[in-house]
């Protein structure tokens, strides 16, 4: 009975994953289309980064600003912006031009 319980748990938990993973990439590529509305000439960068160093930090900045993402703080050579709305954080790396979503 205890084996049949653990059976049953895992596999609800790995479906509960399944569906977590599934939407935070549907939000990552929402975030990258809406972006690249402001941005055109910026690609996808493995582990979900977006390089955005064809353009100045201000421009980037600002492009974030239009789609809905509020300026917090700076955080070890990183820009912390937060969009209310979808409770999302994204970081600009300063230094080399790249967005991501891991702080």
């Amino acid at each position: 009975m205890k084996t049949l319980i653990k059976e049953i748990s895992e596999i609800i938990a790995n479906k509960i994953l399944e569906s977590y993973d599934i939407h935070e990439a549907t939000g990552f590529d929402t975030i990258f289309g809406e972006l690249k509305t402001k941005l055109p000439d910026i690609s996808i960068l493995p582990e979900n980064v977006i390089d955005v160093s064809k353009y100045k930090e201000h421009e980037i900045v600002n492009a974030l600003k239009s789609i809905g993402y509020d300026y917090k703080k700076p955080m070890s050579g990183k820009l912390h912006f937060f969009n209310k709305k979808s409770s999302i954080s994204l970081y600009l790396i300063q230094r080399e031009l790249k967005i991501t979503l891991m702080p």
